[in-house]
């Protein structure tokens, strides 16, 4: 049976699931947008805040260059547009009588050489940029890093839950609190070993007793994966930590006691 419906009629349909499936009828005429943050995505929205506070100019400068593509890329859009309309317009026994339409081909296909110079010219400034804004990437990895590690504390306890937009604030104070150098790569480090210390703290001071250990060894082994300490990290060795051996050397001689369990000992 058909309903008739307003054609301004929405539906929104929330899911806190990690990955929904939904049938093949509802997603196909369903707009699905996902909402997760992934670690590289927080890293970009990371460097961009960072960027915007150590060189505002600059992150302004990139905005604005992002937006001017965007022009570019629709302008180019509406004169391929356009020529294929007057194209299909045409009169194809008097095409090549037809002035108005030779005009516009050629006042078209010079816009087009103009937008292709300038988007040419952008794309070398976006670089120029980048490269820029690259200096502050390890500041992003890290803040990415810890916001992720700080997640993984509701499989502990569930109680340990944390906002993006709390821990963003703790960004800003570590941010402010850094001292400030002329030195970039210096400036750099110091905001790292800050944002470090400050989340670290605003966590650990929310946790249970028996917790404070168990985050200071993810830390810890997290930071060993991404050689950040000087320690040698071998991941072989990590795993027989987390995991033992996969085989016992030694026959088991309890029946109660699993093989597996047995050879951890």
């Amino acid at each position: 049976e058909e309903y008739e419906y307003d054609s301004k009629f929405r539906l929104y349909l929330q899911s806190k699931l990690p990955n929904p499936h939904y049938r093949p009828e509802v997603a196909a005429q369903c707009t699905i947008l996902n909402f997760i943050v992934t670690p590289q995505g927080l890293e970009e929205q990371i460097l961009a805040m960072v960027v915007n506070v150590e060189k505002p100019e600059l992150e302004q400068e990139k905005q604005a260059l992002v937006r001017k593509q965007n022009d570019f890329k629709l302008a180019l859009s509406r004169l391929e547009d356009e020529l294929l309309s007057q194209l299909s317009e045409a009169d194809p026994s008097i095409i090549l009588d037809n002035n108005s339409l030779i005009e516009g081909l050629e006042k078209t296909k010079a816009t087009s050489k103009q937008i292709t110079e300038q988007v040419l010219s952008a794309n070398e400034t976006e670089v120029e940029i980048n490269r820029s804004r690259e200096l502050y990437r390890p500041v992003a990895a890290e803040g990415s890093m810890l916001f992720f590690l700080v997640n993984q504390l509701c499989i502990i306890e569930h109680m340990y839950q944390y906002s993006l937009d709390s821990f963003v604030t703790f960004l800003d104070k570590a941010i402010d609190k850094t001292e400030q150098v002329d030195d970039v790569k210096e400036r750099t480090n110091r905001l790292v070993e800050m944002i470090r210390r400050v989340v670290f703290r605003w966590v650990n001071r929310g946790l249970f007793e028996d917790h404070k250990l168990i985050f200071c060894t993810m830390l810890a082994f997290r930071l060993f994966q991404l050689k950040q300490l000087s320690e040698d990290f071998v991941p072989n060795h990590f795993q027989f930590l987390l995991r033992g051996p996969s085989e016992a050397r030694f026959q088991n001689p309890l029946d109660w006691l699993p093989n597996q369990a047995w050879g951890m000992i």
